[in-house]
C-alpha cells in the first residue's frame, strides 16, 4: 500500500517514462486546480469524473504552429456545439476558455506542436447523472500530433478497406465529438485486421460515412471533387477548409472543374481516381488502394498532393486564423 504523495507521483513517472517516448505532455490545465503545471506526472483527471468512469465528455483539437495557435475559434465553435449537444455547461466562458488554452500553450514553451482540451460532466460520484455545476475542463499541451503528421512530405500513401462489422455512430452521437471513442477505435482495429489502415464506413443505405477519425473525399473521373454530408459524420473543421480552396487553388489550377459536399453511394465512390482522407488540421492520407483495387493509377494523385501543401502553408505562414501564444 502507497499512500504518500511522492512515492505515488514518483511510481507514475516511472511507468508513463517506460511507455512515452520522450517528453509527451508539455503544460496541462485543470479547472478543478484553476492552474497549469508543467509537470506531466500532475496531468492527471479523478477517476469519479464523467470523462473517465461514463464517457461523458467532449473535446477538440488544434494545432500550434510557429508560436501561434491554428484554426482555435473554430475548433472552440465546434467544441462548445458539442458542449451543447452532451448537455454539459462549461464553467468557464468562451473568452476564459480561449484564454487558458493560449497561456497554457505559452507555459509548455513549444512552438510547434498540439493542442487538445476537454470539457467533462465532472467530478462529484459514480452515477450516470451528473452532479449539477460540477463540470470540469482541461487541456494539454503535447509533442508532435496525434496521428504523427510530418511538415513538408508528400501525402501518406495508405491502403483501405471497407468496415463492415463495426457499426456506424447514431446521428446524434456522430455530430458531437464525444470523448467516447470505442467505435472509432474498433473500426480502426477492425480495418487493420482486414490489411487496412483507418477503414472506410458505409450507412445503411450504402452510403459513404466517413472513416474512423477522419473524414473522406472523393475525385471522381469527370473531376468533381465529392465529400460526403456530415449526416453520418462529424463537422470536419479539415475538410472544410479543403472545401475553401476548392474555388482559388483547384479549380483555378485545373486540378478539378467543381467540388461537391453531397451523399455519395459506394458504388460510385469505387469509380473516384483519388481518395483521401482529411482530419486534425493538416492530416492528409491518400488512400492508393481500396478493398484490394487501386485507386486511379495506385499513386498519391495531383488533389492530394495540392491540398496538403495548401493546408500546410495556410497553417504555417496564413494569418486569418491564427492567434498568437503570449509567450513571457
Amino acid at each position: 500500500m502507497v499512500n504518500d504523495i511522492s512515492e505515488w507521483s514518483s511510481r507514475i513517472s516511472t511507468k508513463l517514462s517506460a511507455c512515452r517516448e520522450g517528453e509527451l505532455i508539455k503544460a496541462f490545465y485543470s479547472s478543478l486546480t484553476g492552474a497549469i503545471t508543467t509537470n506531466s506526472a500532475l496531468a492527471s483527471v479523478p477517476m469519479d469524473d464523467h470523462l473517465c468512469h461514463r464517457g461523458h465528455a467532449v473535446f477538440d483539437t488544434c494545432t500550434l504552429a510557429k508560436g501561434r495557435i491554428y484554426r482555435l475559434r473554430t475548433h472552440i465553435d465546434r467544441f462548445l456545439a458539442s458542449a451543447h449537444g452532451a448537455r454539459i455547461d462549461p464553467p468557464l466562458s468562451r473568452s476564459e476558455i480561449e484564454n487558458i488554452i493560449l497561456h497554457t500553450a505559452a507555459a509548455s514553451g513549444l512552438k510547434d506542436g498540439s493542442v487538445r482540451f476537454w470539457l467533462s460532466a465532472g467530478p462529484g460520484d459514480f452515477s450516470i447523472v451528473p452532479k449539477q455545476g460540477s463540470s470540469s475542463f482541461y487541456c494539454v499541451i503535447f509533442v508532435g500530433s496525434a496521428l504523427q503528421h510530418e511538415m513538408g512530405k508528400a501525402p501518406p500513401a495508405i491502403s483501405e478497406v471497407t468496415v463492415r462489422d463495426v457499426p456506424l455512430k447514431p446521428p446524434a452521437l456522430s455530430s458531437i465529438k464525444t470523448n467516447n471513442y470505442l467505435l472509432n477505435s474498433l473500426t480502426a482495429l477492425r480495418a487493420r485486421d482486414l490489411g487496412g489502415t483507418f477503414g472506410i464506413l458505409v450507412d445503411e443505405e450504402g452510403f459513404i460515412a466517413e472513416s474512423c477519425v477522419l473524414n473522406v473525399s472523393f475525385v471522381l473521373p469527370d473531376k468533381t471533387l465529392v465529400t460526403p454530408t456530415f449526416a453520418r459524420a462529424l463537422n470536419g473543421t479539415t475538410v472544410r477548409k479543403c472545401l475553401e480552396f476548392a474555388e482559388p487553388k483547384l479549380i483555378a489550377e485545373g486540378l478539378i472543374k467543381e467540388a461537391q459536399q453531397r451523399p455519395i453511394a459506394e458504388e460510385e465512390a469505387h469509380t473516384a481516381v483519388e481518395i483521401f482522407l482529411t482530419g486534425g488540421d493538416l492530416h492528409l492520407y491518400a488512400v492508393t488502394s481500396w478493398d484490394g483495387e487501386p485507386v486511379g493509377d495506385g499513386q498519391v494523385g495531383p488533389v492530394a498532393t495540392r491540398l496538403l501543401s495548401a493546408l500546410e502553408d495556410e497553417a504555417m505562414h496564413g494569418s486569418s486564423e491564427h492567434l498568437q501564444v503570449p509567450y513571457s
